[in-house]
């Protein structure tokens, strides 16, 4: 087999080709392991949410939200969750996962203390009109939803 200038120069492009497809395809399977983290803090937090709500513990702590658990109601969580689910790409607190979650569960908490809550649902202030708990609470189902995307986004990439 003779090997020649211009065989040299095809190796050398399929080479190239070869480590673009495995970046491109490592920087796929991180997105997609992001917003699964992301659906999975949806649906976690959401849970948690009914749960403390249905059996009255948040709302005789200040906080009067207690959604029925239906397929509309955890489906727009876990919708909404799998797009927050990206800001698990920031690149901070690389080997303590849960720290991470619960700090990057504050931006999600923000959104959701001065946006979601006054504007869309119009629950006043902070969401106040939702009882004198609802930052607080708002915040610890924020860190929940941070902390437990992040365990199970550990989880998936320890996988091979």
């Amino acid at each position: 087999m003779y090997v020649t200038a211009g065989s040299g120069w095809l190796l050398l492009t399929i080479a190239r080709f070869a480590t673009f497809h495995r970046k491109e395809t490592a920087m796929l399977k991180k997105l997609i392991f992001v917003l699964i983290a992301g659906g999975f803090g949806g649906l976690t937090s959401g849970i948690l949410v009914w749960f403390l709500g249905s059996t009255g513990i948040t709302p005789l702590l200040g906080f009067n939200m207690v959604p029925d658990f239906s397929i509309g109601w955890i489906s727009r969580r876990v919708l909404a969750s799998v797009a927050w689910g990206l800001i698990f790409l920031i690149p901070i607190f690389r080997y303590a996962p849960l720290t991470k979650g619960a700090v990057l569960g504050i931006l999600p908490w923000l959104s959701s203390i001065l946006w979601v809550l006054p504007r869309v649902k119009d629950a006043g202030f902070l969401g106040m009109d939702l009882g004198i708990g609802t930052p607080i609470w708002t915040l610890f189902f924020g860190v929940f939803w941070g902390m437990s995307g992040m365990w199970l986004l550990a989880k998936l990439r320890q996988t091979p």
